[in-house]
């Protein structure tokens, strides 16, 4: 199940790819049998078990109601399975079981806040994950249900790995594999390797039951980030892709699934971005030539006449620097994916074979400053407007959506509103240029350069 794939376009890497794919998602039917899940639901700020919560099992007919001890029993015929929550009052959970639990698994529901305007949140509920005046955090992943820290002193000649809980309990304190350290990374398997300065990537696993962290697998990280980087996440028994065309306007989105077979299921044109681009070369070219013709009357002789831009540097200009198609994919849950197509003006939802179903026109993207002179004056001089950093960032267990905006180093993380697109509650974060921000389970963690030192770095999370 800890295979990885690879994807490119000649012959010989594309059946190592199919290969690499195949194996990967045999795993997938690895249990065959009916398998009892059992667990219990409780309030997320009470922690009081809650009854009469309906449970479906995505894909399928079966539901199940917790009893009035907030406590269930789930029948799946394969796991890994996807399951939703719903309970009136709450907000609507999606659940991913990986794995079979020797424990019954404890999940949470948020109560759900009703508000017909934006409200802003004041940054006071952050606290530090990590503290040690004579550590710094280097990198951290968000590993199965913990928080994986890489944590270092003396130049990087002491290194170590930290399990947490996401309550910032440590599970395990561990040596690096290999010194020295250079960063973490998560493939879209989920799977978290450790990366040293030597170019060796190491799988790290925890198991519970026998209370281990080890690695499994060795293998260069270039190697590893030619696998994985193709790919952007699983969904059932498929792997998802995304590729774009060679002008850079287009996008195709496909999948591979267990009998290695790639199949295309939406293409983005990137007409309208297409358009604006042959447009502005055309109106420059014809700017410049005016320009040389108006200096060269002016000045009586042809000869005289130079354009602003020479043809081939205004191409490559434009090619370079021109922001083509801009359409991040994410999951969505186990059955729903979402493209936030920025270049097109819309966020298109859609099911695991493309349809889309839902088509959401937003407009929060174009408060950004795409140009480059603006971008550099910005981080020098003192700005008065919240610009849009371009990212999207996802929280996998409540299935939310949120972007990012930036002034004066500060930086807002606001919601999106899935039904309508606009951006609802904004949250700002306590300290000026954070670094890595990620969001899981409705908590916003990021990296940031503690007061008064030059190279140590905290771990802070803020409950949004």
């Amino acid at each position: 199940m800890n295979k990885i794939g690879i994807c490119h376009h000649n012959s010989h890497q594309t059946v190592f790819l199919a290969v690499f794919v195949f194996c990967f998602l045999s795993g997938f039917s690895a249990f065959s049998q009916s398998i009892v899940v059992k667990g219990i639901v409780k309030d997320e700020n009470t922690q009081v078990p809650i009854r009469d919560v309906n449970i479906i099992i995505n894909g399928t007919n079966q539901g199940f109601v917790t009893d009035h001890t907030g406590r269930f029993s789930l029948v799946l015929d394969k796991i890994p399975a996807a399951i939703t929550l719903s309970c009136v009052g709450y907000e609507t959970v999606y659940y991913d079981i990986a794995k079979i639990s020797a424990t019954p698994l404890s999940m949470i529901m948020r109560p759900r806040i009703y508000s017909l305007k934006e409200v802003e949140i004041p940054a006071k509920r952050f606290e530090y994950v990590f503290k040690d005046p004579d550590y710094s955090v280097l990198d951290y992943e968000i590993m199965d249900d913990n928080i994986l820290l890489l944590i270092f002193r003396y130049q990087l000649k002491r290194s170590e790995l930290i399990l947490l809980t996401l309550s910032g309990d440590t599970i395990t304190i561990v040596p690096v594999p290999e010194m020295k350290p250079k960063n973490l990374f998560k493939d879209f398997l989920g799977n978290v390797h450790y990366v040293s300065t030597k170019g060796n990537a190491f799988q790290c696993f925890y198991n519970d039951r026998l209370k281990h962290f080890g690695f499994i697998y060795k293998i260069s990280f270039d190697s590893l980030r030619m696998m994985a980087l193709p790919f952007l996440f699983t969904s059932g028994d498929r792997c998802y892709f995304q590729e774009f065309t060679p002008d850079g306007f287009g996008a195709r989105i496909g999948y591979y699934d267990k009998e290695h077979n790639k199949e295309y299921i939406r293409f983005l044109s990137g007409e309208t971005t297409r358009d604006k681009y042959y447009g502005d070369l055309k109106f420059y070219s014809q700017w410049n030539e005016n320009l040389g013709k108006t200096a060269s009357t002016i000045r009586g002789s042809e000869n005289l006449r130079k354009p602003t831009f020479e043809a081939d540097d205004l191409h490559a200009h434009r090619y370079f620097n021109y922001r083509k198609i801009n359409a991040p994919l994410v999951k969505l849950g186990e059955n729903n994916m979402a493209v936030f197509n920025f270049s097109e003006d819309v966020i298109e939802l859609m099911d695991p074979k493309g349809k889309v179903y839902s088509s959401i026109p937003i407009s929060f993207h174009k408060e950004n400053d795409d140009n480059l002179l603006a971008t550099v004056v910005n981080t020098i001089v003192p700005v008065s407007e919240w610009k849009w950093r371009g990212k999207i960032l996802v929280d996998e267990y409540y299935r939310n959506a949120y972007t990012t905006f930036q002034k004066n180093g500060i930086v807002q993380i606001k919601k999106i509103d899935l039904n309508t697109g606009n951006l609802t509650t904004k949250f700002e974060l306590p300290f000026p240029f954070p670094e890595k921000i990620l969001i899981y389970k409705g908590v916003a963690y990021f990296l940031n350069k503690d007061e008064g030192h030059s190279v140590k770095w905290r771990l802070v999370k803020l409950n949004l």
